[in-house]
């Protein structure tokens, strides 16, 4: 495997994988914003964007002429908006790269972005985040970031509030555009079998940006509210448990993955085990660190039965804070073993290491592969996880979110309250 990385003069970088093996090709336009770029007025702009880019170009006008293209080379194409970074994507055969590109690289640089096209998708978006709204399964992981980071950009839904949604037209969307999608902002990552002359091509495209200037974002404080009860009625409770952690770019970040597994990433992990296995209170329950540019936190969510709510946020409050006196050897060799086994096959695809990279380009603004992590994670041992457990997991620090049909919300506050 061959890496390349190429900066223009519009500030846009370039970032070549050569994978000479793979039959595919992926090629990916990031962008450095989000809905974290966002004010109350234009809340979901960065998402409503994104669906607007797929409505019509300079050389396809429609949606319907962007699909036609796409399929007919067989072609898969999507996007997806986070909190500080929109990347839009294609992947198809490597005879097709020229094709791919064209189709993409079109999109993202001449769109048409047209009210008449915008009234449309906007019913669109409002049924989306309605969809989010009548299901916790989906609305879980964003109403924990509320708890967490609360009235402010990043405890703010990605899809946006009602009312901004409705007010959202070209010129407000020709101005976003404009100010974030800019070369300072524009990371391009070629992955897979592509051609020799790559290089020149993409850069046709990525010439097109303006400099502009590269995001930034103001340190927001986390929320000073603990918790968060929502009520609606359901079958299940669902369940949230974070406290603030460490960023993308701290060195102990890598360690916080493997507490993170140890706790709750795969089947025979605490939590899973705990909850499921011995009590069977839950199908599901995960945990996981999420990172951003200067900001993160560590979380476990889950849908358990409503009776058992309060009693299994309070398994996971045990177990979390009892983590540094009690995790074996073995826990943490297991993790570590997880992690690697499951890195090797999910990045050994163009799609899912051209993500990887690209992810790390547009918040670190340099080239890491997965190979760097999983070398880190090998060296983690059971002491630093007692480190970081005790630098991290405090009883202070926890946040509770609860989804379900719950009035009272004294029994969670008392989880936060009992030592």
């Amino acid at each position: 495997m061959k890496i390349e990385e190429t900066k223009l003069k519009n500030g846009s970088k370039i970032i070549g994988i050569h994978m000479p093996g793979a039959n595919s090709v992926l090629i990916s336009f990031g962008f450095r914003t989000g809905s974290r770029s966002e004010t109350r007025e234009i809340s979901g702009m960065s998402h409503f964007l994104e669906h607007m880019m797929f409505k019509g170009s300079k050389k396809r006008p429609t949606a319907e002429a962007i699909s036609r293209a796409a399929d007919s080379i067989g072609g898969q194409y999507n996007a997806f908006t986070g909190k500080e970074y929109t990347v839009y994507y294609i992947k198809a055969s490597k005879q097709n790269f020229d094709e791919a590109l064209d189709i993409v690289g079109d999109m993202v640089t001449q769109p048409l972005l047209l009210d008449s096209e915008i009234n449309k998708e906007r019913g669109t978006i409002i049924q989306e985040a309605k969809m989010y709204e009548d299901n916790p399964n989906y609305s879980i992981f964003e109403t924990i970031e509320s708890t967490v980071y609360g009235d402010s950009p990043l405890g703010w839904n990605i899809v946006g509030f009602s009312k901004s949604i409705k007010e959202t037209n070209a010129r407000k969307m020709r101005a976003y555009y404009k100010k974030y999608y800019n070369g300072s902002n524009a990371r391009i990552v070629v992955t897979g079998n592509i051609p020799k002359d790559y290089l020149k091509k993409v850069r046709s495209y990525a010439n097109l940006f303006e400099r502009g200037k590269r995001s930034a974002w103001k340190p927001e404080p986390f929320n000073k509210s603990h918790l968060l009860v929502k009520h609606k009625v359901t079958e299940q409770a669902h369940i949230g448990f974070a406290i603030p952690a460490y960023n993308i770019f701290d060195t102990d970040q890598h360690i916080m993955q493997v507490t993170s597994s140890i706790l709750g990433g795969y089947m025979s992990s605490r939590l899973f085990t705990e909850i499921r296995e011995k009590r069977g209170w839950a199908y599901r329950v995960w945990a996981f660190a999420d990172e951003l540019s200067d900001t993160g936190y560590f979380g476990v969510f889950g849908g358990v039965k409503k009776e058992k709510a309060a009693d299994s946020l309070e398994i996971i409050k045990k177990e979390v804070l009892s983590l540094s006196k009690t995790v074996t050897d073995e826990e943490v060799k297991r993790a570590v073993e997880n992690i690697k086994g499951a890195s090797v096959l999910k990045y050994d695809s163009p799609e899912e290491l051209g993500n990887y990279v690209m992810m790390r380009a547009l918040l670190k603004d340099k080239i890491e592969l997965p190979q760097e992590y999983i070398k880190k994670v090998s060296k983690v041992n059971k002491a630093d996880i007692v480190r970081v457990a005790e630098n991290i997991f405090k009883d202070e620090k926890i946040y509770l979110t609860v989804i379900g049909p719950f009035k009272d919300k004294q029994k969670f506050a008392r989880i936060l309250n009992q030592k």
